[in-house]
């Protein structure tokens, strides 16, 4: 034998097994092997989302994603390209387990869920995941890849190179391709039947796994599956519901009067029976609005009807108020005008105007808010309710039915990160279209006036409607310094034609007993208070966002959403954002 022929390597033992049993199998079988493999990874994907979505009552959307992707990539990495080296230390039948940890995956998260506080948002969501979805995710790519092995791509004269590359590059492309269309595809069919909330999706990838890998060790799932159907509380059931509520109310007073997994996230109403009792919208890890009830102590306050808890539901009624004092006509009566309301929340605002006989259209995109609306925090039903997306229902009435309302009143925050086609400058020109030539629109927005991120949107604003004047719902603290953290609420209010008057076109009308109807929070924030106002001057040309630019806003909503869970676990206690 030649010197040249003794330094020719040999391939690994394990490659070479591969090769020989993959000539071995017959077509069909090796068929078989590619199907299961894109099963396992099929499966993988569709897990992705399924994880985030059972993190975000918890944590919230955004800071629950902050290291999910760079996670997904290592731990796949890991499996499909060291699978050499992980094949000489974990045996091939580890991977039955995958369906094991995606039924224990609802028990670790609920025990979990009770040191959120303490783990904190920044790893936190990458803790619980370390122990859940990727541990399942590293078996099922390397059950699939082991099924791959099997595949010898050399008989189809694919160089070794490329065949050896090929199989984790598509692997990696099918796991993440899956959990991008996954994620766009789940929350629109979240909360339609049982086996499509969190705990059911997750159950089902446990059962999907389980089926394509029978295996005894299932046996060790059993466990889990009965805490999760018994025990767990965040099982979509009358008897989980039962034991939320119990550890609520033991912990702090608190009781779930309904919940429900929806479109846009995790929807419930709270109540608290303390003496100042109150009631609660939440969506996911944020609220959408809340009541301060009358109790016996509240009416001896003078407390005589249900009052909003945020001051800045009852500051947007005051675009009512706007009036043009140089006009040379008397105005039109409240009953003969129309006002479109995006966002609902609890109802607050469209409340305000539907009780001046004000003929009120609300765009909701989730049903879910809409029926507790009405059903917990009695929102008028004197209403055209418009159950779809803003952007397309302001772009198609815009055209068709331009100058048609007199009053817009925009409001579509939630948890940290705004819905960012409804802040670009082609839906503000939607929204200018539908005004009339006297209208006024206020906006709600809640962002730190100085970050980037707020200044964008406030451009935007501008660019479209020149004549603004912005107020915060509440004064600065008094121990703010210039460079601190301003997390706010604020209100923009924009008049339509500022016929060449800038800011002074915006003036209010002063507030009397019919505006207040009895209300104490409107007697306390319904007039914008000149101490409140915020001093903002567009610059012309300034940066302002399109639908192609909203990526710059987005690249905010990591430090806002950040920002916005720190305020809401300060707002309610821990317990109530875990137990959900």
């Amino acid at each position: 034998m030649s010197s040249r022929q003794k330094a020719t390597p040999r391939k690994p033992k394990a490659a070479r097994e591969a090769e020989q049993q993959a000539r071995q199998l017959p077509a069909s079988d090796l068929l078989k092997n590619v199907g299961r493999a894109a099963l396992f990874l099929i499966i993988a994907g569709i897990a992705s989302p399924v994880s985030q979505l059972n993190l975000s009552p918890v944590y919230g959307s955004i800071p629950a994603s902050l290291h999910h992707q760079r996670a997904i990539t290592i731990t796949a990495a890991l499996a499909l390209i060291g699978k050499g080296s992980l094949k000489k230390y974990l045996p091939s039948q580890l991977a039955d387990y995958a369906a094991v940890i995606a039924y224990w995956t609802p028990v670790v998260q609920f025990f979990l869920f009770h040191y959120s506080g303490r783990l904190g948002i920044e790893y936190g969501p990458l803790l619980i995941e370390s122990l859940t979805y990727l541990p399942f995710l590293l078996l099922s790519c390397f059950a699939a890849s082991d099924l791959l092995d099997t595949l010898d791509l050399s008989q189809y004269n694919v160089p070794p190179a490329v065949a050896e590359a090929i199989n984790p590059i598509a692997s990696y492309f099918t796991v993440s391709s899956v959990a991008k269309i996954a994620g766009s595809v789940l929350p629109s069919h979240v909360g339609t039947h049982i086996w499509f909330t969190r705990i059911g999706l997750q159950m089902l990838i446990g059962s999907a796994s389980a089926a394509l890998r029978p295996s005894r060790v299932i046996l060790l799932a059993l466990p889990a599956i009965l805490h999760t159907l018994w025990a767990n509380p965040h099982h979509p059931s009358d008897h989980a519901l039962q034991k939320a509520n119990a550890t609520l109310w033991n912990a702090e007073d608190f009781k779930l009067l309904a919940r429900q997994e929806s479109i846009t996230g995790y929807i419930s109403v709270l109540e608290n029976d303390r003496e100042d009792a109150f009631r609660l919208l939440r969506c996911d890890h944020s609220l959408l609005g809340g009541e301060w009830l009358v109790t016996p102590s509240a009416f001896e306050k003078g407390q005589k009807q249900r009052e909003t808890i945020f001051s800045v539901f009852v500051l947007l009624e005051a675009v009512r108020l706007v009036e043009d004092q140089e006009a040379e006509i008397d105005p039109i009566p409240d009953s003969q005008k129309s006002a479109l309301v995006i966002g609902l929340g609890i109802g607050t605002a469209p409340n305000g105007l539907m009780a001046h006989h004000i003929n009120t259209t609300i765009v909701e995109l989730d049903p879910v808010v809409h029926h507790y609306a009405s059903k917990y925090f009695n929102l008028s039903p004197n209403h055209t309710a418009v159950i779809d997306d803003a952007v397309q229902y302001v772009g198609e009435k815009s055209l068709t039915n331009p100058n048609s309302y007199n009053y817009i009143i925009h409001d579509v925050f939630t948890g940290g990160a705004e819905p960012v086609y409804l802040f670009t400058k082609e839906f503000f020109e939607g929204l200018h279209a539908l005004l009339t030539d006297d209208g006024v629109v206020a906006i709600n927005y809640a962002g730190d006036i100085g970050l980037g991120s707020t200044r964008l949107v406030l451009n935007t604003i501008h660019s479209v409607f020149p004549a603004c004047r912005l107020f915060r719902d509440s004064p600065r603290a008094a121990d703010w310094q210039p460079g601190d953290a301003d997390f706010i609420n604020m209100v923009v209010f924009c008049v339509k034609d500022d016929r060449g008057k800038g800011k002074l076109a915006v003036n209010f009308r002063q507030a009397g007993e019919d505006d207040y109807r009895g209300s104490l929070a409107r007697r306390n924030y319904l007039m914008p208070r000149e101490e409140n106002e915020i001093q903002y001057d567009y610059a012309e040309g300034a940066n302002t966002m399109s639908k192609g630019d909203v990526g710059e806003l987005e690249k905010y909503h990591k430090e806002g959403a950040v920002s916005h869970w720190r305020i809401m676990r300060s707002v309610l206690p821990d317990v109530v954002w875990e137990t959900w």
